[in-house]
């Protein structure tokens, strides 16, 4: 068995009274989150020492400045995070309807497949399990299940009372449906 031993010296900027003062004030929703995690990931030996005996190894599956469509990020929300993660499952052939995010998410397809398609321009990417999606924020997008359905892992960078996602009832106008099909349209 692996023991992995933390430092107990803490700088004094970093004591845990302040440190819960500043994540709370903090406006960016995955300061919290990432802080953690690196503190978890960050060697405990000093820099010249081999740590791959300690039985520990990180793998970076998405990091992204854009969604799946290149459509750059701008900000995130205001107000008091909330990071959510959230398991989808969705049956065979099901077709989501026309929806929005208003914050940034990241999906990772444990299983099945997932197409996703914007509804203003109709372009379209299919994902794998194992793929991960970086989702698009505040524009009008759908996806659908193939023959096998889909579950998904979905990482949501939300505040206090945001919702997940947002319908677009509106977004079939967007889609001109002679240039934009899906397989079940």
């Amino acid at each position: 068995m692996t023991t992995i031993r933390l430092s107990t010296t803490t700088p004094r900027t970093l004591r845990p009274h302040r440190l819960r003062h500043r994540l709370r004030n903090a406006c960016h929703p995955l300061l919290g989150f990432l802080s953690v995690a690196a503190l978890l990931t960050a060697p405990t030996t000093p820099a010249s020492a081999d740590t791959r005996s300690a039985g520990v190894s990180t793998e970076t599956l998405v990091k992204s400045a854009a969604a799946w469509d290149q459509t750059g990020y701008t900000v995130y929300p205001p107000g008091i995070p909330e990071p959510t993660l959230v398991r989808i499952t969705l049956a065979p052939n099901t077709r989501l309807a026309w929806h929005t995010h208003p914050m940034p998410a990241i999906g990772y397809v444990a299983s099945g497949q997932l197409t996703v398609e914007r509804a203003d321009n109709g372009v379209q990417r299919s994902f794998a399990a194992g793929q991960t999606i970086t989702e698009l924020v505040d524009v009008p997008h759908r996806g659908w299940t193939g023959d096998a359905g889909a579950e998904l892992l979905v990482f949501y960078a939300r505040s206090v009372r945001q919702p997940l996602s947002v319908a677009s009832p509106d977004a079939e106008k967007l889609a001109d449906e002679e240039r934009v099909k899906t397989p079940r349209d």
